[in-house]
């Protein structure tokens, strides 16, 4: 699993994530653990559709009309998150259709973490 994860990193590092079809902003997110949550992070975290992902990392692993959320870690290691709250984002992700959005944005990593990141200056 440690090898996917670098591998992902790597990837989405050389391409650079450049497509038009992303948003970048600087959020707090946390996760669960056994049986409570994490402190909050701050993080940059990157906002991209499922069809962008896919064309990011050369595989269909991801949801084409999905939003994911990617947190890039120090250690060469991404955290990528399928977001399962609505945002409305379709395959275009934009400061609009994140920032728009009402409460924390909540999904679920690879290895199957809740994860709740929030995009405004309240967070819950």
């Amino acid at each position: 699993m440690k090898i996917k994860f670098l591998l992902l990193a790597f990837l989405l590092l050389c391409i650079g994530l450049t497509s038009s079809a992303k948003y970048v902003q600087t959020c707090k997110a946390k996760y669960k653990t056994n049986y409570e949550w994490s402190k909050y992070y701050t993080v940059d975290v990157t906002f991209i559709s499922g069809s962008e992902l896919n064309t990011a990392t050369s595989t269909y692993n991801y949801a084409s009309y999905s939003t994911y959320a990617v947190i890039f870690w120090g250690d060469d290691k991404a955290t990528v998150i399928k977001l399962s709250s609505y945002t409305g984002c379709g395959t275009e992700v934009t400061k609009d259709c994140i920032s728009n959005t009402i409460g924390n944005l909540k999904g679920e990593d690879q290895e199957g973490r809740d994860w709740e990141v929030c995009v405004s200056g309240y967070c819950y």
